[in-house]
């Protein structure tokens, strides 16, 4: 088996929380829709550059790459406006997602290649992630309600969350810099981590799918999680 099967095989982790999300769709609150696309988008994506993509295709993997990074951007931040992150200042969830388009088309498009690596919008998008993500579990944490944190689908999705995307700062930043090309053995052991990390946050989705709460009749989901004081 090759390593680019074994990294494949890691990859497919996120075949699970796309299963339950599939499953779960149609009776899942609608609070977590986006979270649900994302995860489902993930799979199929990942199965595109497997079979689809031929590994010598730099140019064609690369575009795949830069485009579903906007993408997941953009589904996050959906989904921390669904979970009503944004309630009070609405404004800012529409500043983001300009500034999030704004800051790909400029990187990719405008100042460098899109066929190219280009940090800015990944280490941005990584700690505005991040932010969301603990400032989401802080708000959990504080007005908890009587389900505890373990089957706390937001909880868990936000920590999983977290773990990923510092991870993502952590990496992006070498690159950045240049240790890739300075101490290339360096970066394989980063990179070789970054599979577990990923896959450690797909099993992580998936658990966190199976929480999902079904959908509520004239309920508010958040008003049980006390988000509105």
């Amino acid at each position: 088996m090759s390593k680019d099967d074994v990294l494949f095989l890691f990859s497919l982790t996120v075949l699970f929380p796309a299963i339950a999300a599939l499953v779960r769709f149609r009776k899942a609150d609608r609070s977590y829709y986006p979270f649900l696309i994302f995860v489902i988008i993930s799979l199929l994506n990942e199965l595109l550059v497997r079979y689809a993509l031929h590994p010598s295709d730099r140019d064609a993997r690369t575009l795949n790459w830069q485009v579903f990074n906007l993408v997941e951007t953009v589904l996050i931040l959906l989904q921390f406006y669904y979970w009503k992150v944004f309630d009070r200042y609405k404004k800012w969830f529409y500043v983001l997602l300009g500034l999030t388009a704004g800051g790909w088309i400029l990187e990719n498009l405008v100042l460098s290649s899109i066929f190219k690596f280009n940090s800015v919008f990944l280490i941005a998008r990584s700690f505005v992630i991040v932010l969301l993500s603990v400032q989401t579990i802080n708000h959990i944490i504080v007005h908890q309600s009587m389900t505890p944190l373990t089957r706390n689908a937001m909880f868990i999705i936000c920590v999983a969350l977290v773990i990923y995307f510092i991870y993502n700062i952590f990496v992006f930043t070498l690159q950045a810099k240049g240790i890739s090309k300075t101490n290339k053995d360096l970066m394989i052991r980063v990179f070789d981590i970054m599979v577990y990390v990923n896959a450690f946050s797909n099993i992580i989705y998936g658990i966190a799918v199976c929480l999902v709460p079904e959908k509520f009749s004239r309920k508010n989901l958040f008003s049980d999680q006390g988000w509105k004081n």
